[in-house]
């Protein structure tokens, strides 16, 4: 398995604690509710949250590193996100 993916932004789901987003990828490379968690206590929070908006509202793919491997029916949290213009 990877500790990456890449796609376009299908989903933010803005919580209290948590955004999770959801990008384009294939079934099998999903993580559990296909979802990658944000955690409002990443110290980058604010940054990578706007970096996720800017990606969905573009229509550009968006990379997040994951902080272990991704796993289907596992939860995923962000590491990092990379956006290529």
């Amino acid at each position: 398995m990877a500790i990456r993916a890449s796609g376009k932004v299908r989903r933010l789901y803005v919580r209290r604690e948590r955004t999770d987003i959801t990008l384009e990828i294939p079934a099998d490379e999903q993580p559990k509710d296909d979802y990658f968690t944000l955690e409002l206590t990443h110290p980058n929070y604010n940054a990578l949250y706007s970096l996720a908006l800017s990606a969905a509202v573009n229509g550009y793919a968006l990379l997040i590193r994951t902080t272990a491997e991704i796993v289907p029916g596992e939860p995923a949290s962000v590491e990092y996100m990379v956006v290529d213009w």
